[in-house]
């Protein structure tokens, strides 16, 4: 009887174990092992002209309602752009996303974080429905605001505020 107390704490720590395992080998199995290099002798924190390209074009050819939108996202995207608002001196994060009808997986390494996670989301009209926001339920998670939507891409752009951009591809 004494030793019951340990055995079930025992029990549960491997079941969490396993549990936090199981989401790490699904986001590997998609091949998104995330390497980061920090490369100090360029400036890769600016947004570049490719990545202006796309958010221009995005821009321009928006997804138009939350229901579209929310379609859209299903599926994975891998982070390709980023840029800083102040001080731009890290190099180009690694991020992954895994977005199904009811979770987000998300994959990121920078020079500071270091992380996988999932999360619930939603998608929340913003101006009575002019735009749209992806929302992450219950926290904030750096390299997941994102406020703007089209087929392939989508990002969120803080820059003009000194806060961060993240563009991302739709890779399946």
């Amino acid at each position: 009887m004494k030793y019951l107390k340990p055995l079930n704490a025992l029990l549960l720590f491997i079941a969490v174990l396993i549990s936090c395992n199981k989401k790490v080998e699904e986001i590997n199995a998609y091949g998104n092992d995330c390497v980061f290099a920090q490369i100090d002798d360029n400036m890769d924190g600016l947004i570049d002209q490719k990545e202006r390209i796309i958010m221009s074009e995005c821009l321009e050819t928006p997804l138009k309602s939350k229901n579209s939108i929310e379609n859209n996202l299903i599926g994975d995207w891998k982070l390709i752009g980023h840029g800083e608002g102040w001080l731009p001196t890290i190099s180009q994060p690694c991020g992954y996303l895994t977005i199904t009808e009811n979770e987000l997986t998300f994959q990121f390494k920078n020079g500071h974080i270091d992380t996988v996670s999932t999360h619930s989301w939603k998608i929340e009209e913003v101006n009575n429905g002019l735009n749209f926001k992806l929302n992450i339920i219950h926290e904030y998670v750096e390299g997941l605001f994102i406020n703007q939507f089209c087929e392939n891409y989508m990002y969120g752009d803080a820059t003009p505020s000194d806060g961060n951009m993240y563009l991302y591809k739709k890779i399946n």
